[in-house]
């Protein structure tokens, strides 16, 4: 004869395992956005100052 839960194990504390690594990847898309954000904005920048030397010449 099988247990109440027929077998099954319960989670004993906490979110289910695809609770918590949803929040671990939400947590990873927004670093790489950040790093996206800041990396298009230092290349916009750069290219600025190119410009800038450029029409220097």
């Amino acid at each position: 004869m099988r247990g109440v839960n027929g077998g099954r194990k319960r989670l004993v504390r906490g979110f289910p395992q695809g609770v918590r690594s949803f929040s671990r990847l939400s947590e990873e898309f927004t670093m790489a956005d950040l790093a996206f954000v800041v990396t298009t904005v230092a290349v916009f920048a750069l290219v600025a100052l190119i410009a800038k030397g450029v029409a220097k010449l």
